[in-house]
C-alpha cells in the first residue's frame, strides 16, 4: 500500500508541476473555468491511473480527478483575495495530497495490489525525490519565501534572480541528493562552503540574505528526502 502511495504521490507531483505550465496556472486563475482546467484534470486522470500500475485503480482515478478538480475551482475563486493568497498553495497542496492518501488507503482495504513489474518502496521514493527536487521544489522555495514577504529590494534583482535561481537550485538539489544517497556527505559540505564564499563577497546585504535563504531551504529540502529514503529501506 505504501509503494501505491508512493506512486501517486509521483502521479501528483508530474500531473500538478512537472506537466503544468506556469501559463495554465496563471489561466486557470483568471477565470473560473478554461480549457487549461480541462487539460489539467485529463493529464491528472491519466497519470494517477498509469502510474497506479492496476487496472481496477481506474474508478479511484477518476475520484481523485473530480475532487482535484473542485479544488482547483475553489481555489481559482480565492486567488483574487490578496489576504489569502500567500497560503493558498500550501492549502491547495495539503488537500490534494490528503484526498490521495484517503483514497489509495480505501483502494487497499478492497482491492488486492499486485505489482506487474518488480517496483519496492525505496525504487519509489527514489523517483519521487529526484521529481521534488526540480520544478516543485523551486516553486516550494518562492512560495515560502512569498509568504514570509522575503524578497530583494531592486525588482530587477528578483528578476534576474528568479531566471538564474531556478537552475541553481535545481541543480544543487540533485547533485546534493545523488551525493548523499551514496554516503558522500564531505562532497555536499564543499558545495556549501563554495556557495558560502559566493555570498560573503556579495556587498548587497538584501539580496545575499535572500540567496541565502533560498539556498538553506533548497538543501533542506534534499536531506529531507534523503531521510525518507533511509527510512524506507
Amino acid at each position: 500500500m505504501l509503494t501505491l502511495l508512493i506512486l501517486q504521490f509521483i502521479a501528483h507531483v508530474l500531473a500538478d508541476f512537472t506537466f503544468q505550465p506556469q501559463r495554465w496556472c496563471e489561466k486557470k486563475d483568471e477565470k473560473l473555468f478554461s480549457k487549461e482546467h480541462l487539460y489539467h484534470i485529463i493529464i491528472v486522470f491519466v497519470l494517477s491511473w498509469l502510474c497506479s500500475m492496476q487496472v481496477a485503480f481506474w474508478w479511484i482515478a477518476l475520484t481523485i480527478t473530480a475532487i482535484h478538480f473542485l479544488f482547483d475551482i475553489l481555489k481559482s475563486i480565492l486567488s483574487g483575495r490578496p489576504k489569502l493568497a500567500p497560503f493558498l498553495f500550501f492549502v491547495d497542496q495539503i488537500l490534494h495530497l490528503t484526498v490521495i492518501v484517503t483514497a489509495t488507503c480505501w483502494f487497499s482495504a478492497v482491492q488486492e495490489i499486485k505489482f506487474p513489474v518488480e517496483f519496492t518502496l525505496y525504487m519509489a521514493l527514489v523517483v519521487l525525490s529526484f521529481l521534488l527536487c526540480a520544478k516543485p521544489a523551486n516553486i516550494i522555495v518562492r512560495e515560502i519565501l512569498k509568504s514570509f514577504e522575503i524578497s530583494v529590494s531592486d525588482p530587477d534583482d528578483t528578476n534576474k534572480l528568479m531566471n538564474a535561481g531556478k537552475l541553481i537550485g535545481t541543480l544543487e538539489r540533485i547533485i546534493s541528493l545523488t551525493l548523499i544517497l551514496v554516503d558522500q556527505f564531505a562532497a555536499v559540505g564543499f558545495i556549501i562552503a563554495a556557495k558560502s564564499l559566493l555570498r560573503f563577497r556579495d556587498t548587497a546585504t538584501a539580496r545575499t540574505e535572500y540567496l541565502l535563504i533560498g539556498t538553506l531551504l533548497s538543501f533542506g529540502i534534499a536531506i529531507l528526502l534523503r531521510i525518507a529514503c533511509r527510512f524506507a529501506m
